[in-house]
């Protein structure tokens, strides 16, 4: 007998139930592998990413910084500075450099920076005066600085800063800024801004050598031309002077970097720099 067309259809194919089965089975393999592909995928970007050698980022652009030390800030690894106990009086170590460079040091971590020297050559009292020979070579860089340094952590902020420089020699030849200048870097931030520091000019700008965030001038001289061969006295109202131009004075106990600089900037290459600064007799603290 022939067999009915249900008969014949029910040998040939699967029932629609075992059909919808094998269809399931199949796509959660599918899926199933996707998944597994995805994770692999994931997990050797992982490790591609953690294997690779590092990406450099875009290169920046503008003038570079060249103050490296504007940015210092208590957590700076540079910065270390010497407790001071006394409430009064003069907080320097070896303030007429008597002893030598003893107490002071230069941003060595800087290239910008370059050694001071203590010697006997020239000296307002005592026999002792930190001496800058200022030298920018054909070959040397736009900006170089010369100064001595020391880095405090008192009790009380500083009230003065006070001191004599000499200017034995001036010849800034092309540098378009060359200048004496002392600055004090109190570690206070705001918002942002990791510290906010006072410069002081005393010789050789009229205007501001730069607008930065952080730091704020105060003309003691304003002339191009430095006065030289005879001793200058400085004296600086370092809390009115923050009071004025931040708004406040840093708290008691604010650690802070002050330097005494001789400098140039935008020096151009060829051209020669040869100016010789003393600094002595000076004072941070509260009288």
């Amino acid at each position: 007998m022939r067999p009915s067309r249900a008969q014949a259809s029910g040998s040939s194919r699967l029932p629609q139930t075992s059909r919808n089965r094998a269809l399931d089975i199949v796509v959660s393999a599918v899926v199933t592998g996707a998944v597994a592909g995805w994770v692999g995928y994931q997990l050797g970007l992982r490790q591609g990413t953690k294997d690779a050698a590092p990406v450099a980022g875009p290169p920046r652009t503008g003038t570079p910084d060249p103050e490296p030390h504007r940015q210092a800030a208590a957590g700076d690894p540079h910065f270390k500075p010497r407790t001071v106990e006394a409430r009064t009086g003069n907080f320097l170590a070896n303030a007429g450099f008597e002893d030598g460079t003893t107490g002071w040091s230069w941003l060595d971590w800087s290239n910008d920076w370059a050694p001071f020297a203590v010697d006997e050559l020239r000296a307002a009292a005592g026999t002792r005066a930190a001496h800058l020979t200022v030298t920018g070579r054909p070959q040397d860089r736009p900006t170089r600085v010369f100064g001595v340094v020391q880095e405090l952590a008192p009790a009380v902020f500083p009230t003065e800063i006070s001191g004599r420089y000499f200017v034995e020699r001036w010849e800034p030849g092309g540098a378009k800024k060359a200048y004496v200048q002392v600055v004090i870097i109190a570690m206070w931030a705001l918002g942002d801004l990791p510290s906010r520091q006072l410069r002081y000019i005393l010789e050789g700008v009229t205007e501001q050598p730069y607008n930065m965030s952080n730091a704020r001038y105060v003309f003691v001289n304003r002339r191009a031309q430095p006065e030289t061969g005879r001793w200058l006295d400085f004296k600086l109202d370092v809390q009115g002077d923050y009071r004025r131009l931040w708004g406040d004075v840093p708290p008691d106990g604010t650690p802070f970097r002050v330097l005494f600089e001789s400098r140039y900037d935008d020096k151009p290459l060829g051209s020669e720099v040869r100016n010789v600064v003393f600094y002595d007799e000076l004072f941070v603290g509260v009288p």
